[in-house]
């Protein structure tokens, strides 16, 4: 079991519809040639009507099965699978009906190659291009004197092996650098928070019918004056503050909780889960362990630092996402008409 769990995971593609996409590719370039092949057959007189019906109805079939491919997605993991091996005995197949063992014939196995390299990952492109060459081995041994079997055999694996590897190097490369643009947009470079992005989807799956019921908080934080420490300290002082604050707010979260840097100075906390009841005692223990909290630049001077907050609970202020925010933004805007270094609720909490 083990086994065909680990064969069916190497050989699913990375992105079923692109694999589709691919698949209707090749499968009309293989059939557009192998009619024209043989029509050419037909022109030069070395193919009757009844080999050009059969050549029409396999490219018929040939199209088929890749406009098929296109509606598999990964429900379908044994097709998936199955589908290079298939691919790789269908040509030997045919390869063995014509008695057809040139290097034209034999350039088809290039199709199953190219698929795996582009779509696979390392595993399943090692299994596939080695299906691939023992195809190869078996059309030219099979059909060829032993001396023109070496060459040909020769030059199709290595192209076979090359093209593969190539592509396979560009894929995993691309793969990584998806991943890394990825990261990045998830994660704030500096604070080491993550992104606007992240915290609305995580505010949106918490306010969906499954959440909690206790409901879902949500305080908005902005340093006090936040101009003025960049005026007096230049903005790598600034830049010191947020990190040592986004630590100090990360510190004092529960492993559900999100911590985000919405953008400059202002940053959010989701916390859900969590009932109105417990948001008030929550805001009162995290400005108190922020008020205590002493911030020192790197050449040891102590930055003077206050925050103030808004606060919002869904759904007793919201009931939706944006209604979230504007409650928390409102209830901020207070915090700091009213003198600022202090929270302010959007309701009143108990």
């Amino acid at each position: 079991m083990f086994r065909r769990v680990c064969f069916l995971a190497a050989m699913q593609p990375r992105d079923h519809r692109a694999a589709g996409r691919t698949v209707s590719v090749l499968g009309v370039v293989a059939a557009s040639v192998t009619l024209l092949d043989g029509v050419g057959e037909l022109i030069r007189g070395e193919a009757n009507p009844t080999d050009i019906m059969i050549t029409i109805v396999i490219a018929a079939l040939i199209v088929a099965i890749a406009w098929t491919a296109r509606r598999l997605n990964s429900d379908h993991s044994l097709i998936w699978a199955a589908a290079p091996f298939v691919a790789v005995t269908a040509i030997v197949g045919l390869d063995f009906f014509s008695r057809d063992s040139s290097l034209g014939a034999q350039v088809f196995l290039l199709f199953p190659a190219l698929f795996a390299a582009s779509q696979l990952r390392r595993e399943g492109v090692l299994l596939a291009v080695a299906a691939t060459i023992a195809a190869e081995l078996l059309i030219t041994f099979g059909m060829q004197p032993w001396e023109q079997a070496i060459t040909d055999s020769g030059y199709m694996t290595a192209a076979i092996v090359t093209t593969a590897g190539l592509l396979t190097v560009a894929e995993e490369h691309r793969d990584r650098l998806i991943t890394l643009l990825e990261h990045q947009a998830a994660i704030d470079p500096l604070t080491g928070l993550v992104t606007r992005r992240v915290l609305d989807d995580a505010a949106r799956a918490a306010l969906s019918g499954a959440a909690s019921p206790a409901g879902t908080a949500l305080i908005l934080i902005d340093v006090d004056n936040f101009k003025a420490i960049n005026d007096t300290y230049g903005h790598p002082g600034g830049d010191e503050i947020l990190v040592q604050l986004a630590a100090a707010l990360i510190e004092t979260s529960r492993p559900t909780d999100i911590v985000s840097r919405l953008g400059g100075d202002e940053i959010a906390l989701l916390l859900p889960g969590c009932s109105a009841n417990i948001l008030a005692h929550r805001s009162i223990q995290l400005l108190a362990q922020l008020q205590a909290r002493k911030f020192v630049l790197h050449d040891g001077r102590t930055v003077a630092v206050s925050v103030s907050g808004g606060l919002a609970h869904a759904p007793t202020d919201a009931v939706d996402l944006r209604a979230l925010y504007a409650a928390a933004d409102g209830a901020l805007y207070r915090a700091k008409g009213l003198g600022r270094n202090q929270f302010h609720a959007a309701s009143p909490l108990r």
